[in-house]
């Protein structure tokens, strides 16, 4: 009788032990449910507060925005124009702006003709944007062996201005410019009565690159402080109708004051009155005009 009440209680606590085991098994589930439970609603309410900012950030999704196309009557050249109203804010970014910059000062320099600015700013223009290739071309262009060169066609009594019609820049593979396409207007000047005449419509197709570690001398790199290269250039005649010239400047006539005063003579370069030498030094590759390899003044024209 004593043992079987001895087993009868082993067993009794054996089933309270497991049935206490159980409520704390509940208890402890019960807990590690609420938890996760926690962590899903923040995680949710989480992405829920994220896609809302995305959303009004993106807003609104619906925008008409007007464009304004505009084409040259005589080029077929078209422009496109975004009327936002910002009038603020610029569309042309300044990379765009500095390399149409430089791209319209070279075109300038080396397709303009005239005695006085070629000595003063453009020949200087055109050797420190050149590579030696491209600066070989134009001391070619005006050499004394060049029987077809500007100077014997319009001396210092003419002059060719040049007009930028639009200038196109080309992006490599990577989406960075290294060219540029620019059609310009070439009219001649009469310097003796003001009067323009158109000459010719042109078509520039260049490549470029920027050396910023390009060595030069203070004032030549006043004149390209960016090291900008042209690499490869070439002319073509553009066929298409050319815009209108614009009006004619008659020249002014200065009035008769009389003898002047005399003065003490100035000197004057006995270069001052010669044209280009062909064998004006070009500059070495990988290197721009220094003191030892600029060209002189007898080179100019």
């Amino acid at each position: 009788m004593g043992k079987r009440s001895a087993s009868d209680s082993l067993r009794v606590e054996h089933a309270v032990g497991r049935a206490v085991n159980y409520e704390v098994t509940l208890a402890d589930h019960a807990r590690r449910s609420e938890r996760r439970a926690w962590w899903v609603a923040g995680t949710s309410c989480a992405i829920s507060l994220i896609l809302a900012g995305g959303y009004f950030y993106f807003l609104p999704l619906k925008e008409k925005v007007p464009y304004l196309v505009m084409a040259d009557a005589y080029t077929g050249t078209a422009t496109v124009a975004r009327l936002d109203g910002n009038w603020g804010q610029q569309d042309i970014t300044l990379s765009e702006a500095v390399n149409k910059s430089n791209v319209a000062h070279f075109v300038t320099a080396r397709e303009s003709y005239d005695i006085a600015l070629m000595r003063l700013r453009d020949w200087t223009t055109v050797y420190t944007m050149s590579a030696p290739s491209v600066a070989a071309g134009y001391t070619a262009l005006h050499g004394k062996d060049n029987p077809q060169r500007p100077y014997n066609t319009y001396g210092d009594k003419a002059a060719i201005r040049v007009k930028i019609l639009s200038t196109t820049l080309i992006s490599d593979a990577s989406g960075r410019p290294n060219g540029a396409t620019v059609r310009f207007q070439r009219t001649l000047y009469d310097k003796a009565t003001g009067r323009s005449a158109p000459l010719d419509s042109k078509i520039a197709t260049l490549t470029f690159t920027y050396k910023a570690n390009l060595a030069m001398d203070e004032k030549y790199r006043i004149e390209n402080p960016l090291g900008f290269q042209v690499t490869t250039y070439r002319v073509d005649n553009d066929y298409a109708e050319s815009p209108p010239v614009e009006p004619e400047i008659p020249a002014f006539q200065m009035p008769d004051m009389g003898e002047p005063t005399p003065a003490a003579p100035t000197t004057v370069p006995a270069a001052a009155a010669q044209p280009v030498d062909a064998a004006a030094p070009a500059t070495p590759a990988g290197s721009s005009p220094t003191a030892s390899t600029r060209p002189t003044t007898g080179a100019q024209p």
